[in-house]
């Protein structure tokens, strides 16, 4: 059973976009399911093509982890425990400035076709409500706004998260308190993103609204696929390992890293 969802929004320094994917594809999600408290992680590059205009004066993202996990408690102490060690290898080719890296717990959710996995798009929604506005924006977004998103073609799935301190992989506190997260069939579905509903919502910071489209850059991989990987997974991860290990590009700063 999931208990939250870690969305983990990352950006490589510049120039490593593809030292950035080949480490965080095949050594630092391996690395991180190994951990207990996990079930699944998939992988996502920010589209070209973006239903609503980014907002003014927030960092942008260019890539999108979501974790499945199943008891966040010990999944953030399993990081701690091994960030920086041979459990958690860490390349220099992400950029640590500012990690987003927050786990969401769920109010509700929907799903279109259960104990299937799809492998189309994600839509991200990330909301702020306002002051003393939390339960009404709850109610409004659970009764009346993901109902009715939910009935239009191309959508999988919907969820609704909130942020709660418990269990939390960093010190600060994220921008967006709430999150909203959609699996698409069909990338034209991004589309519906393009309407007001959201914008014209009361309850909501609008100034601090994102809502972002997002590609797929891996399938869902979960625990077992890991600790029991293909001829071909296995030899890319040690590939992977082997680059970084012969190019001297690991993070080797413990406390710099868990600052972030």
């Amino acid at each position: 059973m999931i208990e939250a969802i870690l969305v983990v929004l990352t950006n490589p320094t510049e120039g490593r976009d593809s030292d950035f994917n080949d480490w965080y594809t095949n050594v630092h999600t391996r690395d991180a399911m190994r951990f207990r408290g996990s079930i699944a992680q998939q992988r996502f590059r920010l589209a070209e093509d973006q239903a609503q205009p980014y907002p003014a004066g927030l960092p942008v993202s260019r890539y999108l982890a979501l974790y499945e996990v199943y008891d966040a408690e010990r999944f953030v102490q399993e990081h701690v425990d091994s960030a920086l060690t041979p459990r958690m290898l860490v390349e220099n080719s992400i950029d640590i400035s500012r990690l987003d890296d927050f786990h969401y717990y769920p109010l509700h959710f929907r799903d279109k076709a259960p104990r299937t996995f799809h492998t189309g798009s994600v839509v991200l929604e990330q909301i702020k409500a306002k002051p003393h506005q939390e339960i009404a924006l709850r109610d409004w977004y659970n009764d009346h706004y993901l109902p009715d998103r939910f009935r239009e073609d191309g959508i999988i799935t919907g969820a609704f998260l909130a942020y709660d301190p418990c269990a939390q992989l960093v010190e600060f506190a994220p921008a967006h308190d709430h999150v909203g997260i959609w699996r698409l069939s069909d990338d034209r579905a991004r589309g519906l993103w393009r309407s007001r509903t959201l914008l014209e919502c009361p309850y909501i910071e609008q100034a601090t609204l994102a809502v972002t489209c997002w590609d797929v850059i891996t399938g869902r991989i979960t625990e077992d696929e890991v600790q029991y990987p293909t001829p071909e997974a296995q030899a890319a991860e040690e590939r992977a390992r082997a680059r970084i290990v012969a190019s001297g590009t690991e993070l080797r700063d413990r406390g710099e890293h868990l600052k972030h």
